[in-house]
C-alpha cells in the first residue's frame, strides 16, 4: 500500500461509502432481528451497531479536541461497555438513528479539517488524527461482515487488506511465516519464515488475522500459527 498519509482523501470517501453501505444494511431490520446473534461472541447486532456509533462519537471528540492542540483520553469516564450495553437495548429506530447521527457527526468534523489537522497527535495509541481514519475504516469494515447480514470478507479491497494485515501484524510476532496473499504484490515475514507460507486472497489472510472465520481458511505449508492478542 502507498504511504497512507497520502491517500487520506481515498481512505475518507472510503469510509464514507461503508457508512453508507451499512445504513443501506440496517435499514429495513425489525427490532427482533437486531437482537439476533452477530458473529461475534457474546454480541448481538445491536451491539455491534451500539459500538460503532460510540465509536464514531469517541472519534469526532478526539479529533475536535486534537484540532484544539489538546490530548484527551477516548472514553474518559471509562463508560464504554456499560453505554454499549444500555443503547444495545434500544429499538430499532432509535438505534439506527443513534447511528446516523453518530455518523453523520464524524463526516462532518473530519470534512472540516485543514489538510495539516490529519498530522495532530491524539492520545489514542499515540497516532495522529490521520490513525483515527484509519481505525474508523477497520472498524466499520470488520464489523459490517461481523453483523452477519450477508457482507462477507470478499467485499474488502485489496487496498483495506494489504491495511488491516500490516495493522494486524503484531499478532504474529514470534511465528516464523510468511504471509503471501496472491493478489498483492508483497511479501510478510515474520521470524525466518522456516514455519511455512501462509496463501490465500488478502481478504482471506486479513479476516484470519482478525480473530474472524473466513469464507475460506487459509493455507500454510505448515500448521497456522497462533494469533497474539489485538495490537
Amino acid at each position: 500500500m502507498n504511504d497512507p498519509e497520502t491517500m487520506t482523501p481515498m481512505i475518507l470517501d472510503r469510509v464514507r461509502d461503508g457508512h453508507h453501505r451499512l445504513l443501506d444494511l440496517l435499514s429495513e431490520l425489525e427490532t427482533d432481528e437486531f437482537r439476533q446473534a452477530s458473529r461475534l461472541p457474546g454480541w448481538s447486532r445491536a451491539h455491534v451497531v451500539a459500538h460503532l456509533a460510540h465509536n464514531a462519537r469517541m472519534l469526532t471528540r478526539v479529533t475536535r479536541h486534537a484540532v484544539q492542540g489538546e490530548l484527551v483520553e477516548p472514553y474518559p469516564d471509562d463508560d464504554r461497555d456499560s453505554a454499549i450495553e444500555r443503547d444495545s437495548a434500544l429499538g430499532a429506530t432509535a438505534l439506527v438513528e443513534l447511528l446516523i447521527s453518530a455518523q453523520a457527526e464524524l463526516e462532518i468534523t473530519w470534512d472540516s479539517l485543514a489538510e495539516q489537522d490529519w498530522q495532530r497527535p491524539v492520545r489514542f495509541r499515540n497516532g495522529t488524527v490521520h490513525d483515527l481514519l484509519l481505525c474508523r475504516w477497520r472498524e466499520n469494515e470488520i464489523h459490517t461482515v461481523d453483523l452477519a447480514l450477508g457482507v462477507t470478507e470478499e467485499s474488502w479491497s485489496p487496498e483495506f487488506c494489504e491495511h488491516a494485515i500490516d495493522f494486524l501484524s503484531p499478532r504474529l510476532e514470534g511465528s516464523d511465516v510468511l504471509l503471501a496473499p496472491g493478489d498483492l504484490s508483497r511479501i510478510w515475514t515474520f521470524g525466518d519464515g522456516s514455519g511455512g507460507t501462509v496463501r490465500g486472497p488478502s481478504h482471506t489472510i486479513a479476516c484470519w488475522m482478525s480473530g474472524r472465520a473466513p469464507q475460506r481458511r487459509p493455507t500454510c505449508d505448515g500448521p497456522l500459527p497462533d494469533l497474539g492478542p489485538w495490537p
